[in-house]
């Protein structure tokens, strides 16, 4: 990290914690790493998002060079993000050890590793071969009809369009074209996008909101409190039910599969079209990715690999469809050639 020289904002106790933040994001905006390339406007959002949160209550970097000052900094990581999986918590730890480097290099605070000592890293293991889930393991899920419709739905689209679990969760009903199969999404770090789902998403998306024309797409059973406590626009204006949570979606999961957590499907997805001929650009677009060495996790081929079907010539089927997902169903409840029997979703 290049040192930069500047006049340090000290007063009577140090630096205002406040104040030292954003001259450290001023700095990180203009970074160049070791591709020669500055900081992306996401990754500069998403630490502006996670560094007031980190420390909070901490007023002066000088409370940091004593033991209630870094207990509180890492008690906010682990509140915020502790319950997360690894590479969450390990982000964000991230970003707070890129700004403590940066206030020890402008001589704001001493040792920033001692700071952060005793909030390790989370063990985050390799995710190729155990996230890759088979496309019948997910199939039955998305059919199983014990579950609840919310639940398959949500499945099924999180499978389809390869998206992040926030970003289908953060949908609303005036994000969907139903005639088109799309829907507009704010991508991590706040993109636009458009997301593209398939025939059997689109028709448990029918069922699911059934009369519904505004509000969440998603929604718990909670209700909402009259209170003003929960934004208008995370709350079904009919049932006042509230908008499903990460927590919430990822416990109903975990009950169906024992084990799989949401990520699961956007990594099977994505492995799933790279088999199928999807090429570096197809699954970029997919996945929202706009950095190639992030889809290298995704390019493994699973165990149980389903080479793309044959033409009816017997030579190679035709080229990745971007909506390719769950087998299609027709309306007398049978699947696409190929496929095997479904029961209707």
């Amino acid at each position: 990290m290049t040192t930069r020289h500047l006049t340090p904002i000290i007063g009577p106790t140090g630096p205002p914690t406040a104040a030292a933040l954003a001259d450290y994001l001023r700095w990180f905006a203009g970074y160049r790493g070791k591709s020669g390339r500055v900081t992306s406007p996401e990754t500069v959002r998403a630490y502006a998002c996670a560094l007031p949160t980190a420390f909070a209550g901490i007023m002066s970097l000088t409370e940091l060079e004593d033991g209630p000052g870094r207990d509180r900094l890492h008690r906010n990581i682990r509140t915020a993000w502790g319950h997360r999986a690894p590479a969450t918590f390990n982000a964000k730890r991230a970003a707070v050890a890129s700004a403590l480097a940066y206030f020890q290099q402008q001589e704001w605070i001493g040792d920033a590793a001692t700071v952060l000592h005793g909030l390790g890293r989370e063990h985050q293991p390799r995710p190729e071969a155990d996230r890759i889930r088979p496309r019948e393991a997910i199939d039955r899920l998305v059919t199983d009809k014990r579950r609840p419709l919310e639940d398959r739905t949500l499945w099924s689209m999180l499978y389809a369009t390869a998206a992040r679990a926030d970003e289908v969760l953060c949908l609303d009903i005036a994000d969907l074209d139903r005639p088109n199969l799309r829907a507009r999404c704010r991508r991590k770090g706040g993109k636009q996008d458009e997301l593209l789902y398939d025939i059997r998403t689109a028709r448990l998306l029918g069922r699911l909101l059934a009369g519904r024309a505004r509000g969440p797409i998603f929604l718990s059973r909670r209700i909402a409190p009259d209170d003003g406590t929960v934004p208008a626009r995370d709350i079904d204006p009919v049932s006042r039910r509230r908008r499903m949570s990460y927590r919430t979606a990822e416990r109903h999961l975990d009950a169906a599969t024992g084990g799989w957590d949401l990520h699961d499907l956007r990594h099977s997805r994505l492995t799933h079209a790279g088999e199928d001929g999807a090429t570096e650009a197809d699954l970029m677009s997919l996945s929202g990715h706009e950095d190639r060495r992030t889809l290298r996790r995704y390019l493994k081929p699973s165990r149980k690999r389903h080479p793309p079907a044959a033409s009816a010539a017997g030579g190679a089927g035709p080229p990745w469809d971007g909506r390719q997902a769950l087998p299609a169903e027709t309306p007398s409840g049978a699947t696409q050639a190929g496929h095997g029997a479904l029961p209707r979703g």
